[in-house]
């Protein structure tokens, strides 16, 4: 850990690494600093923070280890630190006492919030964040890893930056064999501006434009389905890739991805065999479908899925509620979470539920087709409907589509006392890789 671990001074420092040599900080935070003067541009990068520490504070190593997101300016200076509070299988790391809820001003009128990977399916920073500070825009490193049928990364992503109506900006660690993919830049109910799922080791720069938020307090969160940008060809990884990348999507979407899969038989579900209307239930709650095809290919199947309950992200119990249509490869509940191509047409597919405590929950469309990408959001349309006590939320496709995975709602309730942590660290070792955010405002 001492070898790739560095010291990071608080923004109270004021401290510019390019420029000075007073704290002992690693090269790699040093250049990043004088990039950043030298491009004049904000950086964000995630790297391993280190600090000395006692025998009342230390536990197995004579160091403080922490999983933290460092922001420079303009000038190369450290304008803020956050150190990540719900860690993914990662022992080396300790989280901080009292977790941190971390904000930066830039010069040309943005308030940003940060935070790491498996924070974002976490009420504490990420909700506190977009919900009690009203922050409008997000820079996220993250190593994600993507399970099917409903948490893929950009399919994850681009649902909470819907669901909270804020600006995503998304950079991924890329090693799709070892199953981490996924960056994009994503604009709320207007959809996604670039997004990427590469399945073979890539680099790239995403740039788009961002248009400004306005301030939550400012409009009304809960709107409903707002009209969006058309993003048929904002997927990068179709026009806009390389040649050579896009060639390989195109033979096998998936091909050397290293995919999670959710064990589907914890779902109460239904096979599909035609045209129906049903509702669906687990633990009191339940989900309504209308589902009609124009054409079935025998060679995939579906199901409607309802789940509501504790499931297990292998370190951490959460509470989720979760319902949807889900491709499955053959008649048997163990093969649902496919992810084949389909010439199963679907034409109509509407879900709704109502959901209690929705100011203690998050609720994420969540939809997905057989290159790994959400469906775009003139496919489909988002309606919320508030009551005193509770939340009622309709999802309809609105153009027909095959080759589909996924198309559902998830969501996490944040009530329920079973969202607690159950460290459990003997299978995996998981090591943080840096990743680098860079962004630049024109507006």
């Amino acid at each position: 850990m001492d070898d790739w671990s560095t010291i990071v001074p608080a923004a109270s420092k004021n401290y510019i690494p390019c420029d000075e040599n007073t704290i002992e900080i690693s090269e790699t935070l040093r250049r990043i600093s004088c990039a950043a003067k030298e491009n004049r541009i904000y950086v964000v990068i995630n790297i391993a923070e280190k600090l000395p520490c006692n025998k009342d504070t230390c536990t197995k190593h004579d160091k403080i280890y922490y999983n933290t997101n460092v922001v420079f300016d303009r000038n190369g200076k450290i304008i803020a630190r956050y150190r990540k509070t719900n860690l993914f299988i990662e022992p080396e790391f300790n989280v901080t006492e009292i977790p941190e809820i971390v904000t930066f001003d830039t010069d040309f009128g943005v308030k940003f919030g940060t935070f790491i990977c498996f924070d974002v399916l976490f009420n504490i920073p990420a909700l506190q964040l977009t919900r009690i500070h009203q922050i409008t825009d997000i820079v996220y490193p993250t190593a994600w890893f993507s399970e099917v049928p409903f948490l893929t990364a950009v399919q994850t992503h681009a649902g909470w930056s819907y669901a909270e109506n804020v600006n995503f900006l998304v950079a991924g660690y890329n090693n799709p064999s070892r199953g981490n993919t996924g960056s994009g830049i994503y604009l709320g109910r207007k959809g996604i501006g670039k997004a990427i799922m590469p399945s073979i080791l890539h680099e790239e720069v995403l740039i788009y434009e961002v248009p400004k938020m306005k301030k939550k307090t400012e409009s009304n969160h809960h709107t409903g389905h707002s009209v969006n940008v058309d993003d048929s060809t904002l997927y990068h990884g179709k026009e806009h890739v390389h040649d050579e990348l896009r060639k390989k999507r195109e033979a096998n979407a998936i091909d050397g991805i290293k995919l999670l899969y959710y064990k589907i038989d914890e779902f109460n579900t239904f096979l599909l065999e035609g045209n129906i209307t049903k509702t669906l239930c687990q633990n009191d709650f339940c989900c309504d479908f209308t589902v009609e095809m124009l054409n079935i290919d025998p060679t995939t199947r579906y199901r409607l899925g309802v789940f509501s309950g504790i499931r297990s992200f292998y370190v951490v119990n959460a509470s989720v509620s979760v319902c949807g249509v889900i491709q499955c490869s053959n008649q048997s509940i163990d093969s649902c979470g496919s992810t084949q191509q389909s010439r199963t047409l679907f034409s109509n597919i509407d879900i709704s539920a109502t959901y209690h405590n929705y100011k203690k929950n998050i609720v994420m469309p969540s939809t997905l087709n057989s290159e790994l990408y959400p469906l775009q959001t003139m496919d489909w349309s988002y309606d919320e409907h508030f009551h005193d006590d509770h939340v009622h939320v309709s999802m309809s496709l609105i153009n027909s589509k095959n080759n589909l995975l996924t198309f559902g709602l998830f969501s996490r309730n944040f009530v329920d006392s079973g969202a607690s942590l159950t460290a459990s660290f003997s299978t995996v070792t998981y090591f943080t890789t840096l990743l680098i955010t860079l962004f630049l405002s024109r507006l």
